[in-house]
């Protein structure tokens, strides 16, 4: 109604605007505190903007993991599809029937696990992208991937292999057993 002219907005217009429950944007520009925080923050430079968006939405992810409690975790990693047996049949055919064989390097293996992991650990709503020119990398990254559960796929870059990982969870909890280890308990 401020943005009306006086003479544009005649008493019975005003009075239908005041019968309806005030939304929040409204509440928030009537409320003096609320303007003031605006205005500071539309006063800053665009970094400083973006600093503050990153700073709100870590503590929202913080809050977001506090409200989910030990006990939803727990539950979460006893659900069969997290048994290593069930993430280790995530895994496509083809793929599985290669991990059998036995020949992995194992070595490479842990390190694509130990990278995934400190990733999406700390920033488990991110995109874990990596060049990747060895195809059985990229072979064992995918599986790795189908096992904890998480997206990914392979793309052509200025003629380099590139990798995209993604988790399609609000959070990510790895499997109990790692894919090393489940391939170690196997032969």
């Amino acid at each position: 109604m401020t943005l009306l002219e006086q003479d544009d907005c005649g008493s019975d217009e005003g009075e239908l605007s005041h019968s309806a429950t005030p939304s929040i944007f409204s509440e928030a520009c009537n409320n003096e505190t609320y303007v003031e925080i605006w205005n500071d923050f539309m006063n800053r430079s665009g970094e400083e903007q973006e600093r503050v968006l990153l700073y709100l939405e870590e503590e929202a992810r913080k809050k977001q993991r506090r409200k989910l409690p030990v006990k939803d975790e727990e539950k979460w990693k006893e659900l069969p599809a997290y048994t290593p047996q069930e993430c280790f049949q995530r895994i496509s055919r083809r793929l599985r029937a290669t991990l059998k064989r036995g020949r992995i390097p194992m070595g490479t293996l842990e390190g694509l696990e130990e990278e995934l992991l400190a990733f999406f650990s700390v920033t488990p709503h991110s995109v874990y992208t990596a060049l990747m020119d060895n195809s059985f990398e990229r072979l064992l990254l995918h599986a790795l991937c189908q096992y904890m559960d998480l997206v990914s796929a392979s793309s052509d870059i200025e003629g380099k292999r590139q990798m995209k990982v993604s988790n399609k969870h609000r959070v990510f909890l790895p499997p109990e057993l790692l894919l090393s280890d489940y391939l170690g308990q196997m032969s």
